[in-house]
């Protein structure tokens, strides 16, 4: 397999993940500490619901505070920080509502984007990539790879897709969407370690891809998307933070007759 660690060369938009370890060349200042900031909240080294300022992180870094500043401005229209009244910022926290939105999002963006690349037609070293990926949770189950390396494939796995759709909204959109997945899931994994991808299932969609079965691969992503949306969601419930949360007493609660 081409090594895991090098993302598919000429993706115009490529998930945080791929990006680990690659050259900043290009970036400001700014840009570098967006990326610095928001890796950190995605790979959970920022934890939700922590809080710091943008002095603490200037210093870390040994630069200005502007442009932390900046990215900090970014990060909250991301919806990935908060800002508090004179008491610096706050990771924004994974909620079971906005995990629901953002899976469901997923599986009607990723859905579509599947069917277009399939009419559209992968090129033949993309589609040897997607194959060599989609081999990987066979691979985990063997004990041949680990999770990380896992959860890397699935996530280049779906990039590739978005980004042969030909619609470059699509691969943008879905690309963060992906990050902000990337989040939950490594939550998820914390809880539950086992979760992961079953054999089999990104093959179904490679081979409707291959097959340039449009409906096929919509279908096959879909229901990649719900299954994960499912084995997330069912996982998170189980946080030590959701069982010990207070039932709210619904607006409009009539007691029972």
């Amino acid at each position: 397999m081409h090594d895991i660690h090098d993302p598919f060369p000429g993706m115009p938009h490529i998930p945080a993940l791929l990006l680990v370890g690659q050259e900043e060349a290009g970036l400001d200042r700014t840009g570098q500490a967006y990326r610095a900031i928001r890796r950190q909240i995605i790979d959970l080294t920022l934890p939700p619901g922590s809080g710091f300022t943008e002095a603490s992180l200037a210093q870390k870094w040994q630069i200005s505070k502007t442009p932390v500043r900046e990215a900090l401005a970014r990060l909250r229209r991301d919806g990935l920080v908060q800002a508090l009244p004179r008491a610096g910022y706050v990771v924004s926290p994974v909620t079971l509502q906005d995990t629901d939105d953002l899976c469901a999002m997923r599986t009607v963006l990723s859905g579509e984007a599947a069917a277009a690349a399939a009419r559209k037609g992968i090129q033949a070293p993309a589609l040897e990539r997607l194959e060599a990926l989609s081999k990987v949770p066979s691979a985990l189950a063997a004990g041949d790879v680990g999770l990380e390396e896992s959860l890397r494939a699935g996530i280049e796995f779906e990039a590739i897709i978005v980004n042969s759709s030909g619609n470059n909204r699509f691969a943008k959109v879905i690309v963060d969407v992906l990050d902000e997945l990337e989040r939950v899931l490594r939550m998820a994994a914390l809880i539950e370690p086992e979760i992961a991808s079953p054999p089999g299932e990104m093959e179904s969609i490679f081979e409707r891809l291959r097959a340039r079965d449009a409906d096929g691969a919509n279908e096959a992503m879909r229901r990649r998307c719900e299954r994960v949306r499912h084995d997330v969601l069912q996982v998170l419930a189980k946080s030590a933070s959701v069982s010990r949360a207070h039932i709210e007493m619904p607006t409009s609660a009539h007691p029972p007759a």
